[in-house]
């Protein structure tokens, strides 16, 4: 069973643990992330979840929370996440 918004969430604590971040938390507007860590959210998301995300979803709007990652995996893998 996939668990999408779970599983995001767990990999944004293993890298920063001592935040807690909500679904809606802009990563970006709130310091959490930048551009280097954007390129390990898509390689945990297309190893994790066994998708390819394509060209033109690699938009900043799509990496900004945990909300946005879950829709955009779940538009990948067609799957609405069970969380």
């Amino acid at each position: 069973m996939i668990e999408i918004r779970s599983d995001l969430a767990k990999f944004l604590a293993g890298n920063f643990p001592n935040l807690k971040i909500s679904d809606d938390e802009d990563l970006f507007a709130g310091g959490i992330a930048n551009s280097l860590f954007t390129i390990q959210l898509i390689m945990f998301i297309e190893k994790r979840f066994s998708v390819q995300i394509p060209n033109d979803d690699l938009e900043l709007d799509n990496f900004r929370s945990i909300a946005t990652m879950t829709k955009l995996v779940e538009r990948l893998t067609g799957t609405p996440s069970d969380d």
